[in-house]
């Protein structure tokens, strides 16, 4: 279990062999909900890499289902983790808020330096969500 927080710009997540390629699609944008956190999950077993996106009108943006403090998944206790302004995830064991925006911790039980990890996405001319490089 990973006890140390991430920086922004890390890229460890990429090292999980179960975590999706750059290219990867993830499906096209129509169908990730506007203002909802929808979870994709990658391998099988006790080695799956999960991650989740939020769609706020044309945007996308992903992070690691993973609170970085203690690590267990955002989702540990249940799937809903926006708050209803769509602005915040919050940790469903620990009540954690962090910013949808950049990931950036704001309030609850969070250390100094701690923030989600983001996966780059994108989202291409045809209109599929994919891993950016």
């Amino acid at each position: 279990m990973r006890k140390d927080p991430l920086p922004a710009d890390d890229e460890s997540w990429r090292q999980d062999p179960q975590a999706p390629a750059p290219g990867t699609a993830l499906g096209p944008l129509d169908a990730l909900p506007d203002g909802e956190a929808k979870e994709f999950r990658f391998g099988e077993g006790r080695r799956v890499f999960s991650m989740l996106t939020i769609r706020q009108g044309d945007a996308v943006r992903a992070y690691v289902n993973a609170c970085p403090h203690v690590w267990l998944p955002l989702t540990y206790r249940h799937g809903r983790v926006l708050s209803e302004d769509g602005r915040r995830l919050i940790c469903s064991s620990h009540f954690a808020e962090f910013s949808v925006e950049d990931g950036r911790p704001l309030s609850g039980p969070v250390t100094p330096g701690c923030r989600l990890a983001a996966v780059p996405v994108l989202v291409d001319p045809d209109g599929l969500v994919r891993i950016a490089s």
